[in-house]
């Protein structure tokens, strides 16, 4: 069994949750790998040798406690212990003790204090055995190279498109530029921006040194950092985080010495990337682009009514039809739900996956049961596709789909006999709340840094309606006006940082509860200390792929709104027993 420089495995089934928790343990020296369900987890640990598991609590298909039990048996194949680690939410404080008699080593509650975090490290981990910052910060350069054999298939695809003279361009690692940006049509994007505003900033940098601007210079050239990361101009970026870390530390002799030596190397791109715009390879791309965004905002007009009729749409999947299933559908017809019956049968599910987004299953254990099949496949197809999965049955029957061990995906359970009015309520509840998630949600991103804005609001304004603000001030006034889903807020800004533009948002009541992540191109300890200190909703590296960036925010808004049909579960309960 290879031994890796990993040490510690991340197992969450929420991608944002696994992302904070990584850099956390980044900025202690610790590299980690991920895992998103307990299962990937038992397979992973088959494969390679780790010293510490964080494994979170509530998850589909395995829980913490299953995993962990498995997990045991395997460990002591080996000949060997392993400490595991839950983490779970702030509920499940008072049953801290609880876990730690399940087998668990030690509990951390979500969200995660960083402290709390680096104790567990310095307990679990040999010292010896954590890597260096620097050695951390190394690997996360930008400076790995790919062979032939390592570009994915997709990759290799989407180089194919670029145009044959770009592929001469010098100094570009067209690579990670492309594996970025994921696809060569936003990559082209990304270079236009970046290419666009060399004369301007060059001007910028200039200017603010001369003028010792030492915040304005260090934000100059960290946006540069940013840009010339993400298109793969590697040794620009390295040369421009060298100014950053230099202006960081009061060393203006540096500055002064290798700012022209920047200011040469970023400028040569404006000859390098001239050929943009008369390059008919590139403006077929363009135009190409173009047909595509038509033809999608007529699809989304077209998916708009789809979406309304599958919200009030039920997939009831369920026995041989009885008196029962007979009364539960006529109840929801008579609610003005469309129902799509069908048999516990995994081709007729699957037939039948994209005609609703709530999905009723009656679990009935009949000779050899595949109650469990089933189950899986309804919670991998639940979460997959963001629907409200409920369960309904006898006691009996509904006990060995909970001993499925994905019950935790299920927002309701209704033991017979069901009460109908309740039943239908909920459904009711359910059909507006999808309707809510499924709403084409708005968001503020607010970042002084006009390149990284243009390129973000080309990657997520396919998805999202996406309003963009050059400093915090503007924002204050858009909040004034209009309140969106959602703000991606870059921490640091010069007129108001994010944490005094956090504040002035949390103190007012009209703006208090929209939530907030913040956008960073740091992970040290200390800068992701303080940004955790101010309890945002989330923050995301800067540096961060298309597909990465559009898979958290997806992900944000599926668990808002299935934390939102948990709480209103625990409302109507706490009503009815008062």
């Amino acid at each position: 069994m290879d031994r890796e420089a990993s040490r510690v495995i991340i197992v969450d089934d929420m991608v944002i949750n696994r992302m904070i928790i990584s850099s956390l343990l980044a900025s202690n020296g610790v590299l980690a790998d991920q895992a998103e369900s307990g299962r990937e987890c038992i397979e992973m640990c088959r494969d390679k040798e780790y010293d510490l598991i964080l494994l979170d609590h509530r998850m589909p298909e395995y829980d913490g406690v299953d995993t962990l039990l498995e997990l045991k048996e395997l460990f002591k194949e080996q000949g060997r212990e392993v400490p595991v680690v839950c983490h779970t939410t702030e509920e499940g404080r008072s049953n801290i003790n609880l876990y730690k008699a399940a087998g668990f080593a030690d509990v951390l509650i979500k969200p995660i204090d960083p402290k709390e975090l680096s104790e567990v490290i310095m307990t679990y981990l040999p010292e010896e055995d954590i890597l260096a910052q620097e050695e951390i910060e190394k690997t996360s350069e930008p400076s790995e190279e790919f062979t032939n054999e390592e570009i994915s298939h997709d990759v290799q695809e989407e180089l194919d498109k670029l145009p044959l003279w770009l592929k001469t361009v010098p100094h570009i690692d067209l690579v990670k530029g492309v594996t970025n940006c994921s696809c060569a049509e936003d990559y082209i994007d990304a270079l236009y921006v970046f290419s666009m505003s060399i004369n301007s900033k060059s001007e910028d940098i200039l200017y603010y040194m001369r003028d010792r601007e030492w915040t304005m210079y260090r934000l100059s050239v960290h946006s540069l950092k940013s840009m010339a990361r993400l298109i793969g101009a590697r040794d620009l970026a390295a040369l421009a985080k060298e100014l950053e870390d230099a202006c960081e530390e009061n060393d203006y002799k540096l500055i002064k010495e290798k700012t022209p030596m920047l200011l040469e190397s970023y400028r040569k791109f404006k000859e390098l990337l001239g050929p943009l715009m008369e390059d008919e390879d590139i403006m077929a791309l363009i135009n190409e682009a173009e047909a595509e965004e038509k033809e999608r905002r007529k699809q989304e007009e077209k998916e708009e009514v789809l979406s309304y009729s599958r919200t009030k749409s039920v997939l009831y999947i369920r026995p041989n039809h009885g008196i029962v299933t007979k009364g539960v559908e006529k109840n929801l017809k008579n609610a003005n739900f469309n129902v799509i019956s069908v048999v516990d049968e995994p081709d007729e599910i699957i037939a039948h996956r994209q005609d609703a987004d709530i999905v009723l299953y009656h679990p009935i254990a009949e000779g050899e049961s595949h109650i469990g099949i089933t189950m899986n496949m309804l919670n991998e197809m639940c979460r997959d596709d963001s629907k409200i999965f409920l369960l309904m049955g006898d006691v009996s029957d509904l006990d060995i789909a909970r001993e499925a061990g994905v019950a935790s995906i299920v927002s309701r359970i209704y033991e017979r006999p069901v009460d109908m009015n309740k039943f239908i309520d909920d459904i009711l509840y359910y059909s507006e709340l999808l309707e809510e998630h499924q709403r084409k949600k708005t968001l503020f991103v607010v970042d002084d840094d006009s390149d990284y804005l243009a390129v973000v609001n080309r990657w997520l304004s396919k998805n999202y309606l996406i309003s963009t603000f050059s400093s915090g001030e503007e924002l204050i006034n858009g909040l004034n006006t209009a309140r969106p889903d959602l703000i991606l807020m870059d921490y640091e800004m010069p007129d108001l940082d994010g944490y005094d533009l956090l504040k002035k948002i949390r103190t007012k009541d009209e703006t208090k509860d929209i939530p907030v992540i913040f956008l960073t191109g740091k992970n040290d300890r200390d800068h992701v200390y303080k940004i955790l200190n101010y309890k945002p909703d989330g923050y995301l590296l800067k540096t961060s792929q298309k597909e990465d960036l559009l898979d958290v925010i997806d992900r944000f808004f599926a668990e808002m709104m299935y934390r939102k049909s948990l709480e209103e579960v625990e409302r109507v309960d706490n009503t009815a027993n008062s």
